[in-house]
Order: structure tokens, then sequence, then C-alpha cells
């Protein structure tokens, strides 16, 4: 055999087990995905969090990972903080509402808050001249009203403060059934023409069943 030949041979034969060897490399690395069931879909559809997200999370949460190491013991520190924090906020709420009972702002009861956290401003009342009360509806009553829909005549109609309170009761209702128990917030403005026993009577009538976001104010 001429050195020529001998060299492509050899040439041959070291391709050949190259990519043996890469085949073999590829079957072992695909069996350890496939059995950390890593292959057959996205972690993070199967409620997985990637590593970017949980060092975010553990970032939040002030999770110092040089003094605790362990995954599990710092989901464990997670929820505690996270129960401490839910804890405070209610009891912030419940000190909110202290107040706001004390400045004759509402019903005694914290804010109802809507599906992203926030305050829930449902309402705009009017008070005119005479003491009868219009209400308008704001963006948060949306949410409401798939929950607890409201006659018709409640909403644009001028009512006293009887026909408020049978028509607007649902809702108040809904807020003392959410737990914790809570009000559903409202604007007020008034007329100030209005004498106090026509006006009086109206502003207790929404105040008894929405908190306040604000003193009532002229219009």
């Amino acid at each position: 055999m001429t050195q020529t030949g001998r060299s492509t041979r050899n040439r041959d034969i070291a391709l050949t087990t190259l990519i043996d060897l890469l085949v073999q490399v590829i079957f072992v690395f695909t069996l350890i995905l496939a059995s950390a069931d890593a292959v057959e879909t996205d972690p993070v559809a199967r409620g997985w969090v990637t590593p970017e997200a949980w060092k975010t999370l553990i970032s939040i949460f002030d999770i110092d990972p040089q003094k605790i190491r362990d995954t599990g013991a710092q989901v464990n520190e997670i929820k505690a903080r996270y129960e401490r924090l839910h804890s405070d906020l209610l009891a912030c709420d419940t000190r909110s509402a202290a107040c706001e009972k004390q400045m004759g702002r509402g019903p005694g009861n914290a804010p109802c808050r809507g599906a992203a956290g926030a305050e829930m401003v449902v309402a705009g009342a009017t008070i005119d001249q005479r003491g009868k009360i219009t209400v308008a509806l704001r963006p948060d009553a949306k949410e409401l009203l798939d929950a607890r829909p409201l006659r018709r005549d409640a909403i644009g109609t001028p009512l006293t403060a009887e026909e408020f309170g049978v028509l607007f009761r649902p809702w108040r209702e809904h807020g003392l059934s959410r737990q914790p128990a809570c009000a559903f917030k409202a604007e007020v403005a008034y007329d100030p023409r209005a004498s106090a026993g026509s006006y009086e009577p109206a502003r207790r009538a929404v105040a008894s069943y929405f908190t306040l976001s604000a003193p009532p104010r002229r219009f």
C-alpha cells in the first residue's frame, strides 16, 4: 500500500471514529434531558421558574443566596416573608378603616381592592340642591357589575336617600361578604345651594354604603 493510500485510510478511520463519538455524546445528552423531563414541554409552561425569574424573586423578598443556599430553604423563607407581608397589609387596612370611621368617611371597613390590588372607586355620586343623589359609574365598577348587577334606574336617575339605600344595598353586601369585609369607594360632589336638611341625609346615605375617596367637594 502506498504512503498516500495509507494516509487516506487513516484519515477516514479517524473521521468515522469522531462521528461515532459525537453521535454517542448526543445520544447520552438526550437521555439525560429526557430523564429530567426537560425535552417534552417548555419548563415555564410546566410551572418551573427560570433562573432569571428566581434571581428576581429572591431579590424582591431580600433573600441572601450566600446565607441561604438551599433552594428549598429559600422557598420556605419567601413563603414566610410573604405571609408576614400579607398580615402587615391586613393590619394596615384595619388601621386605615378605623381612621376613616372616626372621620365619618365610610362604614368602617377597609376599601375593597380589584384584581390588580388597587382600591376600587366604583361610583361618582352627585347631590343636587334638593338632596337627590345621582350616581355615575367609574371604570372600576365594571368588575363589580359582573358580580352584582344593578337595576337600570340606579344609574343616572336622581334618587332620594331611601331609594339610594335600596338600589345600592347589593354592592354594600357584596363588599361585606368578601374576606376580609370591605367597602367600595365613591366620589361625592354636591350643590352648595343644598340646605343642610337636604344635603346631610344624602351624604350620610352615600357614606354609609361607600368609603369616600375624598371629602365631598362642591360643584
